[in-house]
């Protein structure tokens, strides 16, 4: 029955997104040709100058439509007039919140993929573009002098906790909305406000870790640095990491309880 929820989530959504990346990428592909030959400015600069801020606008706009379009269609969905009918289904509270999460992951990482497309179609004919990859290979390049003998664990631990931020603010919405339904009056207000209270107290608390951590290595770091660096795969990144995944075991669990005991479509 997860299958199937996915399955119709993903014909949902894809109707406002796709064309949007269509709509990038053929803007992408008019930059490509056009950019070389605008370099001397003119009518045609004026033009392809237009087509660039169009481009940048139109991939900003992806991603902040992207992540508003899937919180209000889960808010609608499962909190609206049709979650009467989506709690009716044969399916389980959790199976319902595992398939919001999986599109919404899955159309935040076409997103990026489609906007980083259309940024190097658009730019990969000009020398900016050249001196920009040669600066990131450089850059990678000393980042695995650095870290030699870790690149792979380094790339690994990267990799989950980028997916596991993701996840982790998802998550992180759909609780406050799910907060924000157990009040009779004002249920978006409170869902901003359970937000912004879980959100600075997740950002206080790590601060408070880190200044602690700071403070018991701030004698040492100077004279040990190969050693702190060594630290950033062996026990930051794994820390950041399992404080991620706590958070979202405990935004998950809540949002699941709220449904499964304190519904309220009222």
């Amino acid at each position: 029955m997860l299958g199937k929820l996915i399955k119709h989530e993903l014909k949902a959504t894809n109707r406002l997104l796709v064309p949007l990346y269509l709509a990038l990428l053929g803007i992408s592909i008019i930059n490509h040709f056009l950019f070389p030959s605008a370099i001397n400015g003119g009518f045609l600069g004026l033009f392809v100058g237009f087509l660039i801020v169009a481009q940048v606008v139109l991939a900003i706009a992806i991603l902040f439509t992207t992540i508003i379009f899937m919180i209000i269609r889960f808010y609608k969905n499962l909190l609206g007039d049709e979650g009467y009918l989506m709690f009716t289904l044969p399916v389980k509270a959790y199976q319902l919140i595992i398939s919001k999460l999986i599109i919404t992951l899955f159309w935040l990482i076409i997103s990026l993929i489609i906007i980083l497309i259309s940024l190097y179609v658009a730019f990969s004919a000009s020398v900016n573009m050249n001196i920009i990859l040669k600066e990131i290979k450089f850059a990678f390049s000393e980042l695995l002098t650095i870290f030699e003998g870790k690149q792979l664990i380094l790339l690994t631990e990267f990799i989950i906790i980028v997916l596991l931020a993701s996840v982790e603010n998802i998550l992180l919405i759909y609780v406050s909305i799910a907060i924000g339904q157990l009040f009779s009056k004002h249920k978006i207000i409170a869902s901003f406000v359970a937000y912004a209270v879980i959100y600075h107290a997740l950002q206080l608390i790590m601060l408070i870790i880190i200044l602690v951590f700071g403070y018991a290595t701030s004698g040492n770091i100077g004279l040990e640095t190969i050693k702190y660096v060594n630290m950033v795969p062996q026990v930051f990144l794994p820390f950041t990491i399992i404080t991620s995944l706590i958070g979202c075991i405990v935004f998950f669990t809540g949002t699941n309880y709220i449904f499964k005991r304190k519904l309220n479509l009222d």
